[in-house]
């Protein structure tokens, strides 16, 4: 018995000095800019938290485009954080493909935003992994009445996000699968919620909205506009959006990536079923995505749809799919030039991890 005890003993300080080791070598390395090696490929850890505290630090900052309900979630888990220590700055930036940058040039440590962003920027040498879901799949068409289908946006205002969000990405697949050469005119327009005001004033013809902004459409103005193709149930296995990390980062601080994994999975299971608590979190994280007729309706639609998984989302099976679906042409819409390994855009064992110690559900 007191062998095996030993032994037992012997294997956790080994494990401890690893990580140790890892992360002090780490820490040297500035925030990248070249293609990732295969040793940064690897799995960051696999060593169990109870083994030994990974190491990590308690100040870092998380870059979000216009949260609105969905990011009211992870805003949520932050906070959490927060009363637990940590410094933790949020700064708003205006489109996906600045947090993308932001986080592969070390200015934050996390970004929440496109995924399509994310693996364009790996292939051309950025050091950033997805770690946990942000929301599922919660993107939708809206067009007006008289666009009955995709032929109809020809020559009609289509207001996108930017250039490089995911859901501009779906709209251009929508439009080059349904009715191939098809040319609307895009105008750009950042925030949902902002595209659902310019549809109420009659500005623009036609956007994709999320969820949320839906539910204001269909309830101020479904005389004028009509749902033109629902992206969540046409690709259901393509992850949007997601929460990142700097790659190297993230090597240094095992423990706070694991921290932050853990408190969205807890945020996630704290909205399952409770469409109140949800609202509760939007109106302080997000205000100015609550639209005090509608709010309701959209955190139960939200809800009710499971938008936000209690296991986090990410597999490798649905993120192979989510390469292929931004991965060169024919088979995906062209956003990376060759079809991403999942390895070099996206680390599960953080998940892994924190679901360890959570447990799954």
């Amino acid at each position: 018995m007191r062998q095996r005890r030993s032994i037992f003993r012997w294997a956790i300080l080994t494990i401890a000095a690893t990580l140790v080791a890892t992360a002090c070598s780490a820490a040297a390395t500035t925030a990248p800019t070249k293609a990732p090696t295969a040793a940064t490929q690897a799995p960051t850890t696999a060593a169990s938290p109870k083994a030994s505290p990974l190491p990590g630090t308690k100040v870092f900052s998380v870059a979000f485009t216009n949260p609105g309900i969905s990011g009211s979630v992870f805003l949520a888990a932050l906070d959490v954080l927060r009363s637990q220590g940590y410094t933790i700055d949020t700064p708003k930036i205006e489109s996906s493909e600045l947090v993308v940058q932001g986080v592969a040039g070390g200015q934050f440590a996390f970004g929440s935003s496109a995924n399509n962003a994310v693996l364009a920027a790996v292939e051309k040498g950025a050091n950033i992994r997805l770690v946990v879901t942000y929301v599922n799949n919660e993107w939708t068409l809206y067009a007006l009445n008289s666009i009955k289908g995709c032929a109809d946006l020809a020559g009609k205002k289509l207001a996108i996000h930017s250039e490089g969000a995911v859901s501009t990405a779906m709209v251009k697949n929508y439009v080059s699968t349904k009715c191939p050469g098809t040319q609307p005119k895009y105008v750009v327009i950042p925030g949902s919620e902002n595209r659902v005001q310019a549809l109420l004033a009659n500005q623009i013809d036609a956007s994709p909205v999320e969820l949320g902004d839906a539910v204001t459409l269909d309830l101020k103005a479904s005389d004028r506009y009509h749902l033109l193709s629902n992206f969540a149930g046409d690709l259901p296995n393509l992850q949007a959006t997601s929460d990142y990390v700097n790659g190297a980062w993230a090597k240094a601080n095992p423990g706070s990536v694991v921290a932050v994994v853990s408190a969205v999975l807890e945020q996630f299971r704290k909205v399952a079923g409770n469409p109140a608590y949800l609202r509760s979190i939007t109106e302080k994280f997000a205000p100015e995505a609550v639209v005090k007729e509608t709010i309701d309706a959209a955190t139960k639609k939200y809800v009710d749809l499971k938008m936000f998984p209690v296991n986090g989302g990410l597999t490798e099976e649905n993120l192979a799919y989510t390469a292929k679906f931004f991965g060169p042409k024919p088979d995906g819409i062209g956003t990376t030039t060759r079809l991403m390994p999942v390895s070099e855009f996206a680390d599960l064992s953080y998940l892994k991890l924190a679901l360890e110690a959570l447990g799954t559900k």
